[in-house]
């Protein structure tokens, strides 16, 4: 009996321990939060294109593309700096008066290049045949990775020179960090547009482009101890 009320002692005064820490967690508890932002050249071109066929059978219109996409991948291989893949193939009927008076066929192209200027060349020539859906213009992974690390040191730079800057107004020794966490929130928003009167004006001039910039940016929150 005199062990069992010696080991329920100890529990307690284990247990009032913790709960003590925990109450001079909560004392002189400052929450901070930084942001750190910068505007990065886009360095990658992305430009979706489409060939289309209307035939009087889905057959003829599926070779009919598909005579196009061979064509058109015949030019993209002679030029290894331009990435590509295909995209959305479809057909479907035309209906007249609820009747089935013909079949559409289309599928879709994705270029990719960090070398714009051969990419922009290289749709103005495939608009002979296929038409530019949309155009647009982001930041690489590699080079987003290497500005995010960067932004990353500077908050928190930021978020340490914060702390001490509260520690020294509120007259406090010192501070203690109690959490902290990094958000990178570098998702670039691309330009995006589409290129329809340059299609249909000269369809195998290059269309005008300008790659503009993407804001990257990192944010420091977290919770400081003042001690006095």
């Amino acid at each position: 009996m005199k062990t069992f009320v010696a080991c329920a002692a100890a529990l307690v005064v284990t247990i009032s321990s913790l709960a003590f820490a925990d109450e001079q967690v909560q004392f002189n508890i400052v929450n901070l939060r930084v942001e750190q932002s910068r505007e990065v050249v886009n360095d990658v071109m992305v430009v979706i294109m489409q060939a289309t066929a209307q035939k009087n059978s889905s057959g003829e219109a599926a070779q009919s593309v598909n005579e196009i996409m061979g064509w058109a991948d015949t030019i993209i291989a002679a030029d290894q700096r331009v990435k590509h893949k295909t995209l959305n193939y479809q057909t479907r009927p035309i209906y007249q008066n609820k009747s089935v008076t013909g079949w559409t066929a289309s599928q879709q192209l994705q270029l990719q290049s960090h070398d714009i200027e051969a990419l922009t060349k290289m749709a103005g020539s495939l608009q002979q045949q296929l038409q530019i859906v949309s155009m647009g213009f982001q930041v690489s992974p590699e080079r987003r990775a290497e500005e995010l690390e960067t932004l990353i040191v500077e908050a928190l730079e930021a978020f340490n020179t914060k702390a001490k800057l509260v520690t020294r107004t509120m007259k406090a020794n010192d501070y203690r960090l109690v959490n902290v966490s990094i958000d990178e929130n570098g998702s670039p928003m691309p330009y995006r547009g589409v290129v329809q009167a340059e299609a249909m004006g000269a369809r195998a001039a290059a269309p005008s482009v300008e790659a503009g910039e993407s804001k990257l940016r990192v944010s420091v929150a977290g919770s400081i101890q003042l001690v006095f």
